[in-house]
């Protein structure tokens, strides 16, 4: 079908394949497999279990019954510093090539944006290399990430303990110890009993555990689908035996980097100690929503402290104070630099001195819950 025939009105919502809109569904996966991944039948729903399998949040434009456009919205909870934040995750954008430059995947994603809105998620977040595009929907690289360079010899010298530490892959009983780990971190995203197995099953995924004396201490996950390949993108556990993991991941499949969060914790500082070379970037591209939910659910009680949102207009009200940000300046404010970045200079000393405590708040979120 040419571009030049009118496309069908931007659908709703498409439900999951047990709904009665399942045979649209079931040919629009099929379309985003052809056009995202190859044409290899249900490739994205093993990459992604969570969001492709259940998510509810499918935008998309059809031209009679063929789908052109599309993006999706899958919310999740990030935790950090005993806080909860609600994300509206946008991702497998895609438009038929002979669709393209029409703005439909814009208004894809702006129906995915609405949705978001409506059920009270103040940030989205997406990563992709087309930064001019998403830009002009308001998206902007934010947050903080850092890759740390596996060198074989900086993990032999990070490498201390005096245990005998066995590696391999997960056994069936050993999930919810896994789960344990992981939500003991210090950034990580909320989780149900079963998600990890499902997420580690993705096509190209390696996943080691490590186990001192038959406990389970630790693990790592190298590749996840087309994604993620030679990239160790979660980690869990204790140091010694997150290295060693690190070091079958290297050996087994070349793996040369690990993601490491925004602040450091025990493996990261010790990889850093031992000469481990480190690249710091923004973690993600995001869009503000709302600034006064999303401050009220990082600081609840700062209540002294006002974040406005007016468009796309951003504004920081203390006492008599008021000052205006641009929604860039405000997530570096609030995920990247903090008030004594370049930011925070243009804000009152007071002001400065209040959010210092509580800014930047470590964003964070692991390889298997991007979208």
């Amino acid at each position: 079908m040419k571009a030049s025939s009118a496309p069908a009105s931007l659908l709703s919502e498409l439900g999951p394949p047990e709904k009665a809109e399942g045979g649209r569904r079931v040919r629009l996966v099929a379309w985003l497999d052809g056009g995202m991944r190859r044409g290899e039948p249900g490739r994205l729903e093993r990459e992604y279990p969570l969001s492709m399998g259940e998510s509810r949040g499918h935008r998309c434009v059809f031209a009679g019954e063929s789908p052109v456009a599309h993006a999706m919205l899958h919310p999740v909870r990030a935790v950090a510093r005993d806080r909860e934040l609600g994300i509206g995750m946008i991702g497998n954008v895609y438009t038929e090539p002979t669709w393209r430059r029409l703005g439909l995947a814009g208004s894809c994603i702006e129906a995915c944006l609405a949705e978001a809105r409506s059920l009270g998620l103040p940030l989205a977040m997406l990563w992709s290399d087309a930064w001019d595009f998403y830009r002009r929907l308001g998206f902007v690289p934010a947050g903080r990430e850092t890759q740390l360079r596996l060198d074989p010899a900086v993990l032999r010298r990070a490498w201390t303990s005096r245990d005998t530490i066995s590696v391999g892959p997960p056994r069936p009983g050993e999930w919810s110890d896994l789960e344990a780990l992981y939500a003991g971190k210090p950034q990580h995203a909320r989780r149900r009993p079963g998600d990890l197995e499902r997420l580690a099953a993705a096509p190209g995924t390696r996943l080691r555990v490590a186990r001192v004396a038959g406990r389970v201490a630790g693990y790592a996950a190298a590749g996840r689908g087309d994604d993620f390949q030679g990239v160790v993108h979660e980690w869990a556990g204790e140091t010694d035996a997150v290295i060693t993991c690190l070091h079958h991941l290297h050996g087994e499949a070349g793996v040369e980097t690990i993601l490491c969060g925004p602040e450091d914790e025990p493996l990261t500082a010790r990889l850093r100690e031992t000469g481990a070379a480190a690249h710091d970037g923004c973690f993600g591209l995001i869009r503000l929503l709302d600034a006064g939910a999303l401050w009220s659910a990082i600081a609840p009680k700062a209540t002294d402290l006002v974040f406005i949102q007016e468009g796309e207009r951003v504004a920081i009200e203390h006492g008599r104070a008021r000052t205006e940000l641009s929604p860039e300046a405000a997530l570096d404010l609030l995920f990247g630099h903090g008030p004594e970045g370049p930011s925070g200079a243009a804000l009152p000393v007071r002001i400065q001195r209040r959010l210092a405590p509580i800014l930047p708040w470590p964003l964070y979120l692991w390889g298997f819950d991007s979208i």
